[in-house]
């Protein structure tokens, strides 16, 4: 009997539990692959005519293109003499849509004193995206600063 109550519980657990993989990158691999690695401050946001489902994660998860322009503080790899840049990521296309193991999307608030640890790729178009991929930059390729160092 008490091996069938273990057995049960531990199904009834394993029902419950809901995750998802994810690469688990180090900052070494994120440097390594970025074009550019920067502490910048958003300074403004708009949605683009992009419309995308996000890859690596089930059930789909569709997100609308976003463009964030940005202020570099310090440049730690890339061109030193660059004072700006434009972030492409993403938001939910419903922002209303309940979801387990949803992705770690980036978002800022434009009003708050905040900077971010970025590590990115530069795109053909001349924006840039995350090292790490759309999916969960929050998670790791775009990292928010606390402090107020300028």
């Amino acid at each position: 009997m008490k091996t069938i109550i273990i057995t049960v519980l531990m199904l009834a657990t394993a029902c419950l539990a809901q995750a998802r993989l994810m690469r688990s990158w180090t900052y070494q691999e994120l440097f390594d692959q970025a074009d550019l690695v920067v502490i910048a401050k958003p300074v403004a946001t708009q949605d683009t005519s992009e419309q995308a489902v996000l890859p690596n994660i089930a059930p789909d998860v569709h997100v609308i293109g976003l463009s964030t322009d940005f202020d570099i503080a310090v440049v730690m790899k890339g061109d030193k003499s660059m004072k700006k840049f434009i972030l492409h990521h993403y938001r939910l296309a419903n922002s209303k849509e309940l979801m387990d193991n949803g992705p770690s999307l980036a978002s800022f608030d434009l009003k708050a004193y905040s900077r971010s640890l970025l590590f990115l790729h530069r795109e053909s178009d001349g924006r840039y995206s995350p090292v790490s991929g759309q999916t969960d930059p929050a998670s790791f390729s775009i990292l928010k600063i606390d402090g107020v160092a300028q």
